[in-house]
């Protein structure tokens, strides 16, 4: 029986009996998941501010703050005494001074009466009932202290007040201080924006140790997720020496005299040269950012005060700050976990590659610590829980990936009741008892990660074949240098990219379009869990994350370098039905000729791009259309010509292929692409190509192709589909052609193994394969009679038309972008010939050559039918 909101009502035992998870792809078994979770964005004052005033205010601040502990141990050493008490009676680091309330009002009084609107976080209890004067002159800080007018974006860089938050520490190094070991003390005062740590000031009330120097602050400022940034001091720099100088060569580590196992473990995972101890956060982080030493490490009570400053100096000075896993902290009062570093501090130095004796850098010491099975043990297992006998519990993990969007490690309960309400409906008994994350699997993209996880659940989930794996996917822009940069030089761009990454997220959320695929036959992924938080105003700020099900090597699904020509026939069945399903005429069959009714079309629509496909000429500069003769002159032919010269047919006119394209893209590109990407074109609904509008993939490269074998398909072969973010509306040729053109082993096209064609045929078989499936599909979801009736309708001279005009437009792209940005040659096509990722062209010469004498043949053909 049905519950009233589509749930099938069944005890765990039956369920098991019913073998729902073996057979995942019955649409009855498709739950709706809950709408995607889209971040609010926080209700702002208006008022927009200066990151360089902010940081100099704190700088000033700092100074105010060095001045107050200065006081304090003068009359100490003047009487001899000084007032404190322990916050943790069996903490000594928890001492709490005058000096500490002193300072710490002295500069929250002066940022809040400079600032009333910013956020301040501090790590001694206020007084909610002091008031401020806004009005004190006395109180106000100057905003003139910091000159980074090298770099004249950091000096324009403003922000809304609502998403910075400055962290005070207003001592750092308490324990130090009552101890008098003065040149470990500080004055932090950091600031981070939608939390990262972006600027700061050290303030250095006792630079040399002692009374007798004045007062420094060092300061810097970096933008999200830059590597370098501006770095100065206001006062005298201090001469301190270089720590552990009995080493003579290679890293020196710094840590504090905590005895915790699992600090000792970190250490033993840097394995440096040499190592020292030495008190306060700031102070350590400091020494690295001064070059005293490569590493610093923390114990895991060190709080969001004791780092944000530190951070930001650190990274202007073009070192790194992580935990020891080589997460970002983050620096938000309200993240998961609160304020408590409670995963360690990972600090390195910019040089620390070329001074390691193994050549390691940040990336690589944080990889060390996450081989390292005590520290997984201590830190993470109260998150991943119980998973030793997974097939990857043992090796490194990515624990630095399998993260909420917050930061926080994923919680096994939570991994576990999102895939069971998924599959369940929610009545369920079944727990997950942990999780692996196996580095092997990892994926650390440019614009996305991506880790597989290896699931342990309770007896009943197991015998109920609940997932042995899930594959988690998380974009967070804001954190890549890549990134930022090109939202500064190709803006147009990254925001495409950012919306292309909520493009696949809204797409395999979409519960209607979900069910329907698995009616028709195609996989794609379950998504069992959608964190998608768009931000329109700031494209970069974009974050989104899914949970999905897993084309797992352990259930029979591998990719494949190429296709073979069975594994190619099956592809183009699964994207041909994939085709049908969208087209207006099978949107009309499932609503009785109302397909503006159809709540599929609808939900699609919501989610993907009003044209897809990653190459279409609205994503690519104009440049493409008007500089491919050139760039064939003068680098395609120089680079190609021996092998053109060799491989090709001897009718191929391969000297003026550039030319006779560039004359044609204009034209190719808009016949391959007749929907608007950003307007309505007019052909979504009326002309030629509107009974062909339909959802392509939009990248179907051979990486993006999962392949299963069954002999009970026809071709031997299950399909899974994966990477969405160039889904869109478009002809279902393009699909084809991309497949032909892109993925295809030199078997499939009509090669033998010596690289000579031996069958003109192949490529035109293919496409017959396509068609036939294309109109097969039509008629099965009801969108024509029979396929007698869907071959009239839709014919096969016009889909050779749109494939030979994609094929054209995608020899635009190929040659006028992506051979130019690999530096295509013979030789890098060999270099790269076992890459998984890149399309065939880019490495595989038979491949390249048989796209030149495609190209050659069709401009023949079409200048031929023009005359």
């Amino acid at each position: 029986p049905m519950s009233a909101n589509g749930v099938l009502k069944t005890s765990t035992r039956a369920f098991s009996r019913l073998s729902r998870i073996n057979s995942p792809y019955r649409v009855r078994f498709h739950r709706r998941i809950a709408m995607p979770t889209v971040g609010a964005i926080v209700a702002g004052t208006g008022e927009t501010v200066r990151l360089l005033d902010i940081l100099s205010t704190c700088v000033d601040a700092a100074q105010k703050g060095c001045e107050e502990i200065r006081a304090v141990q003068a009359r100490r050493a003047s009487s001899g005494q000084l007032a404190s008490t322990m916050k943790d009676i069996d903490d000594p680091r928890s001492a709490l001074t005058e000096a500490d309330l002193n300072a710490q009002k002295a500069v929250v009084d002066r940022i809040r009466a400079t600032w009333p609107n910013l956020r301040i976080v501090g790590e001694e209890d206020e007084d909610e009932t002091n008031e401020v004067d806004v009005s004190d002159a006395e109180l106000q800080l100057r905003r003139d202290l910091c000159d980074v007018s090298s770099s004249p974006s950091l000096a324009g860089w403003s922000e809304p007040v609502e998403v910075l938050t400055v962290f005070v520490d207003p001592v750092d190094g308490t324990r130090e201080f009552v101890e008098e070991r003065l040149d470990a003390v500080q004055c932090l005062i950091g600031v981070a924006c939608r939390g990262r740590a972006v600027a700061g000031a050290i303030g250095l009330p006792f630079p040399g140790g002692t009374l007798s120097e004045p007062t420094s602050v060092v300061w810097g400022i970096a933008a999200p997720g830059a590597t370098s940034g501006v770095t100065g001091i206001v006062g005298e720099a201090p001469k301190r020496p270089r720590l552990s100088p009995e080493t003579k060569g290679g890293v020196v580590c710094i840590t504090g005299d905590s005895k915790n196992a699992s600090l000792t473990a970190a250490k033993r995972a840097v394995d440096a040269a040499g190592n020292a101890m030495i008190g306060g956060a700031g102070n350590k982080i400091l020494a690295v950012a001064e070059g005293r030493a490569e590493v610093a490490l923390m114990h895991f009570g060190t709080s969001l005060w004791d780092t944000c400053a530190p951070e930001a100096v650190l990274r202007a000075a073009r070192g790194k700050v992580t935990d020891l896993f080589g997460a970002p902290l983050v620096h938000d009062p309200s993240r998961p976990g609160g304020l408590i570093n409670d995963l360690g501090v990972l600090a390195t130095g910019h040089d620390i590659a070329s001074i390691d004796a193994k050549g390691r850098d940040h990336a690589a010491m944080a990889a060390a610590m996450r081989s390292d099975e005590g520290l997984r043990e201590a830190l993470l297992k109260r998150f991943t829980g119980e998973a030793s006998n997974t097939p990857g519990a043992n090796e490194a993990q990515a624990t630095d990936i399998a993260r909420s969007l917050e930061g926080a490690p994923l919680e096994a309960s939570w991994v576990g009741e999102r895939i069971a309400e998924t599959l369940c409906g929610g009545q369920n008994d079944f727990k997950l008892m942990g999780y692996a994350a196996p580095e092997t699997s990892a994926i650390r993209g440019l614009m996305s990660d991506a880790c597989r996880l290896e699931l342990v659940w309770d007896g009943e989930g197991s015998a109920a074949g609940m997932p042995s794996t899930v594959f988690y996917k998380k974009v967070n822009l804001g954190d890549l240098e890549y990134a930022r940069t090109k939202s500064v030089t190709q803006p147009m761009k990254i925001a495409r990219d950012v919306k292309s990454a909520g493009v696949e997220a809204a797409f395999l959320a979409c519960e209607p379009v979900a069910s329907a695929l698995a009616a028709a036959g195609v996989k794609v992924p379950r998504c069992f869990n959608a964190d998608l938080r768009p931000r329109e105003d700031d494209p970069i700020e974009s974050s989104f994350a899914l949970l999905l099900e897993d084309f797992a090597p352990q259930q029979g699904w591998r990719s494949e370098r190429l296709l073979s020509p069975s594994q190619a026939r099956a592809s183009l069945t699964a994207l041909a039905r994939l085709h049908a399903t969208f087209m207006p005429a099978a949107a009309a069959a499932r609503t009785d000729g109302k397909p503006n009714e159809d709540v599929l079309l609808a939900g699609v629509t919501a989610a993907i791009w009003p044209s897809g496909a990653y190459w279409q000429p609205d994503m690519q500069p104009a440049s493409q259309m008007t500089e491919l003769a050139q760039i064939w002159r003068n680098i395609h032919l120089p680079n190609f010509e021996k092998a053109f010269a060799a491989e090709l047919p001897k009718d191929v006119e391969y000297a003026s292929l550039g030319d006779r394209l560039q004359e044609v893209a204009v034209s190719v590109g808009g016949e391959s692409h007749p929907f608007g990407l950003d307007a309505p074109s007019g052909g979504e609904s009326e002309g030629w190509a509107a009974r062909w509008r339909t959802v392509i993939h939009g990248d179907a490269k051979s990486a993006n192709i999962f392949l299963r074998e069954n002999p009970d398909e026809k071709d031997g072969w299950e399909v899974g589909l994966i990477d969405f973010q160039w889904m869109g509306f478009g002809l279902g040729a393009v699909d084809a052609a991309h497949v032909l053109c892109a993925s295809c082993d030199p078997e499939a096209l009509g090669y033998d193994e010596t690289g000579k064609i031996v069958d003109e045929r192949a490529g035109s078989a293919l496409l017959d394969h396509y068609y036939s499936e294309l109109i097969t599909a039509l008629a099965t979801n009801g969108a024509a009679a029979s396929v007698e009736e869907a071959a009239a309708t839709w014919t096969r001279e016009e889909v050779q038309k749109q494939y030979e005009a994609a094929v054209l437009d995608m020899c635009r792209v190929v040659f006028g972008y992506q051979w130019v940005r690999v530096k295509a040659s013979p030789e890098t096509l060999a270099a790269n010939f076992n890459s998984m990722n890149r399309n065939s062209y880019n490495k595989s010469l038979p491949n390249a050559m048989w796209l030149v004498g495609e190209c050659d043949a069709l401009l023949k053909k079409r200048a031929g039918a023009q005359t």
